[in-house]
């Protein structure tokens, strides 16, 4: 309610916020200062709930990846030349991807079933500001493996083939393009935006909210050695201490991305 012995005159109140009672600080649509970190959403449901939802969303993403490091560990070797033909190429990018792009479909429809938005995982509106902070890390990602790597190079690191030479250039350049696209996309949803957010709302210890998916992110990329590994993962914790300072995951999944395609480049460029 105004205050009647106020000589100002009253200032529009914009449409959605209430009236019940005056700003602590003007809002930004109305030139207030942003928010250093977006809030974490209400959690909408139980703890057990919570609990259960992450556990289904982290089994999916990661389960067939542990597998498959198994199959690796203990199957038989020489699957390189099969890897290497068009067609089943083709059948084994439609399979990863569904695979990869799962557990996203899973967290979209918990988000709308318990009425929560994306914005509330860190996909906020896109803003100029995303861009370049997505660039900046970009940089800052190189650097800091290139730093891990030397550390960890003892520990022994394996070359993978992304790209077989044996693959036509047009159908390597499609596959690199997926392979950035989808593991910046979904990897930052599921392990920054989704599984740090519930893990906040269970009110988990901040080491436990940075360091448990980002070992499990870790653990995925064991098949390329256990130096690269931990690099890896050291490159996993500087992402989610930005998004759990900033809460905000278009500049993670732009570096992520651009991170991956360079990386992908140099590979088809033979360098």
């Amino acid at each position: 309610m105004a205050d009647p012995t106020d000589p100002r005159p009253p200032q529009p109140v914009p449409f959605g916020v209430p009236v019940g009672g005056p700003y602590e600080a003007a809002p930004p649509e109305l030139g207030g200062p942003r928010p250093s970190r977006n809030p974490v959403p209400r959690p909408p449901g139980s703890p057990r709930m919570l609990r259960l939802e992450l556990g289904l969303v982290l089994l999916l993403a990661f389960s067939p990846g542990i597998l498959g490091l198994l199959i690796l560990a203990l199957g038989p070797q020489g699957t390189a030349e099969v890897e290497a033909e068009l067609v089943p190429s083709v059948v084994s990018i439609v399979f990863e991807l569904f695979l990869s792009w799962s557990p996203v479909l899973v967290i979209g429809f918990l988000l709308a079933r318990n009425r929560e938005g994306w914005a509330g995982i860190g996909l906020t509106r896109f803003r100029a500001a995303d861009l370049g902070m997505g660039l900046l890390l970009w940089v800052a990602s190189f650097i800091l493996v290139l730093v891990l790597a030397q550390l960890f190079q003892y520990f022994g690191q394996r070359e993978v083939d992304f790209l077989p030479d044996e693959l036509p250039l047009w159908f390597r350049a499609i596959q690199a393009v997926l392979i950035a696209v989808t593991a910046g996309v979904t990897e930052e949803i599921v392990v920054r935006g989704y599984a740090q957010t519930r893990l906040e709302q269970l009110r988990a210890p901040v080491a436990v909210i940075l360091l448990l998916p980002t070992a499990l992110w870790g653990v995925l990329h064991v098949y390329q050695g256990v130096g690269a590994a931990l690099t890896i993962f050291g490159l996993g914790l500087m992402y989610a201490w930005y998004f759990h300072r900033t809460r905000r995951l278009w500049p993670l999944i732009l570096a992520h991305i651009l991170f991956d395609m360079t990386q992908l480049v140099l590979i088809l460029a033979g360098a």
